[in-house]
């Protein structure tokens, strides 16, 4: 039985709750009265239980449609919305060809939200293998998400997890039914909300977690929305009725209660079914055979799986009260219904173990894809960041040489310059050698004419006071004494040694490197030389050695034949290059 009552209460809250976003509409504008009447359809679609008032609103969108037939857009959505209201009425064969015309109607491309929303209710509505359900859901779900849609996203994921429940895949059906009840918190809608906490509750209870499941229903017990929702408060009831045998009486006779004045076949059948079960477990058989017969009224043949728990309840009443006719007739009517849902089971459980096996083969596809599209996203990483590298340390590379280059050619521009500095300097500073060697060899020789100035002097007043002493006019002794005085300052060596002392200051070395290069020069010849070498002519050196310019000329001659000069050379340029 707790078998059976949970299968309703998962379908039934997985069509309930499908409904719009109340903080946030996806719908593309089109015009502003039919978009008014939209949005008043989605916030008052589970909240608002006036059909007419539903009724009223969509005839308005059909008005609309048919007064602007080049817009099929009001057509397909009003078929949408006149859709979701014979749902609300029980009307599946409505639902679904006014489903099927929105859906063939509606333009995917340029209204992707409108054909997700019309594809969504006609995924749950469709008579397809649960695994293709299930594989429509997962896509519309990724849709809501990249729209971020949590709300339209939360109701796909309940669709999921009621799909999964029913494949016994309870452990991941509470995945999705949690992360649906985290975006009802978050998006603040205290309906859905609770409203999902009945298909978290199921779900906790097929996997024996019976403390939480009951502490959750306890909650909703007490919940407005609960309350107001007269079907979602007989299932609470019933659900708890299971567990709690304390308020057990309590439950079920309320449940009961409420479901007399609730127009809701399914409810009445299960909470009369309950009231049966409850005075069958008190032993009032009279008092549960009127229940179960009343629930049997009410169950339908075709509804096998409520009819077999009722047959097989009023046999054992029978079997009690010894009416063992009735028992029999009873038991095999329940029999027989037994075999045929024990068939519909078993062809079900083959289809459940399918529909389950091609899902985790979806799933495993699924992982497979993202393992890839990560291992490729990795891959292509590492090979942006590889490149990246590589262009990196070109370019480090590169910039490097270039600064190397750079400094370089700016350090050869130093060097050059300095060079150029120390050039100009040296230049500089050997024109001003020149200039102090040209001063000095013109001081050497001033003081050069100077000397032979007084030695032409001397020379003159010695032979006048000879011929003063020829004549007589000068005394021998005082003759004597002056001559003296004159040959004793006239070509001395003091003379020379000064000079030669002055030109080595101008010309460091130079009778050290003659002497060394031509070791065959005499003393005389290093003196004219030097004269030479100062530039004085033959004239001006044969008057400072008190020789014949012929004696000179003959003394440079060889000079030249030691030193090995030719003819067309110069003496006094192979003098200035030593």
């Amino acid at each position: 039985m707790k078998g059976i009552i949970l299968v309703f209460c998962l379908s039934f809250f997985s069509l309930g709750l499908f409904g719009g976003n109340t903080t946030e509409f996806h719908w593309k504008p089109t015009h502003h009265s039919f978009d008014s009447i939209v949005n008043l359809l989605e916030k008052g679609f589970i909240s608002d239980d006036n059909n007419h008032n539903r009724d009223k609103q969509i005839n308005l969108l059909y008005s609309i449609a048919k007064a602007t037939p080049d817009k099929p857009v009001f057509l397909w959505r009003a078929a949408f919305w006149d859709a979701r209201a014979q749902l609300k009425k029980s009307n599946i064969d409505s639902t679904l060809c006014l489903i099927e015309k929105a859906y063939n109607m509606v333009d995917s491309i340029h209204y992707s939200y409108d054909y997700m929303r019309i594809k969504h209710l006609r995924t749950i509505l469709h008579k397809k293998k649960v695994h293709l359900i299930y594989k429509e859901l997962k896509e519309i779900a990724e849709y809501y998400s990249s729209i971020n849609d949590l709300f339209m996203l939360a109701h796909a994921y309940i669709d999921m997890g009621n799909i999964l429940s029913r494949l016994q895949d309870n452990t991941k059906a509470l995945e999705y039914l949690q992360k649906a009840d985290t975006y009802y918190k978050q998006l603040k809608e205290p309906i859905y909300e609770a409203k999902n906490q009945l298909n978290i509750a199921n779900v906790l209870y097929l996997l024996d977690d019976k403390q939480q499941a009951d502490d959750m229903l306890m909650k909703l017990l007490s919940n407005p929305v609960c309350v107001k929702d007269t079907s979602f408060f007989i299932n609470t009831l019933l659900l708890l009725s299971e567990h709690d045998d304390f308020h057990n009486q309590e439950f079920i006779f309320k449940a009961y209660n409420l479901s007399k004045h609730f127009a809701n076949k399914g409810l009445s059948i299960y909470s009369t079914t309950y009231v049966g079960l409850y005075y069958q477990n008190k032993n009032q058989i009279d008092s549960a055979l009127f229940f179960y017969k009343k629930a049997y009224d009410l169950v339908n043949e075709r509804n096998a799986d409520l009819l077999v728990p009722i047959l097989k309840n009023m046999s054992e009443c029978y079997a009690v009260m010894h009416h063992l006719d009735s028992a029999y007739v009873y038991l095999n009517q329940y029999e027989i219904y037994k075999d045929s849902l024990n068939q519909a089971n078993s062809l079900a459980e083959i289809r459940r173990i399918e529909s389950r096996s091609a899902i985790e083969k979806y799933e495993a596809e699924l992982r497979q894809t993202e393992e890839r599209s990560r291992f490729q996203f990795i891959l292509t990483f590492m090979i942006c960041t590889f490149i990246i590298c590589i262009a990196i340390l070109v370019c480090y590379i590169f910039w490097k040489r270039h600064r190397e280059e750079k400094i370089k050619k700016q350090l050869q521009e130093l060097e050059n310059k300095e060079l150029t500095t120390r050039l100009e300097k040296e230049a500089l500073q050997n024109n001003y050698f020149k200039v102090e060697l040209a001063s000095k060899e013109r001081e050497l020789t001033s003081n050069s004419l100077i000397i032979m100035e007084k030695n032409q002097v001397l020379k003159s007043l010695l032979e006048e006071i000879e011929k003063e002493k020829e004549v007589g006019h000068v005394n021998s002794n005082t003759m004597i004494k002056i001559g003296k005085d004159i040959k004793r300052h006239l070509g001395t060596n003091d003379e020379w040694e000064f000079f030669k002392i002055q030109f080595e200051k101008v010309h460091p070395d130079f009778f050290s490197k003659l002497k060394s290069l031509y070791p065959s020069i005499t003393e005389g010849e290093l003196r004219l030389c030097s004269y030479i070498r100062i530039g004085m002519e033959n004239k001006q050196i044969a008057q400072m050695l008190s020789l014949q310019p012929d004696s000179v000329k003959k003394t440079r001659y060889r000079i030249r034949k030691k030193m090995g000069i030719e003819l067309e050379d110069s003496l006094e340029d192979s003098l200035r290059n030593i």
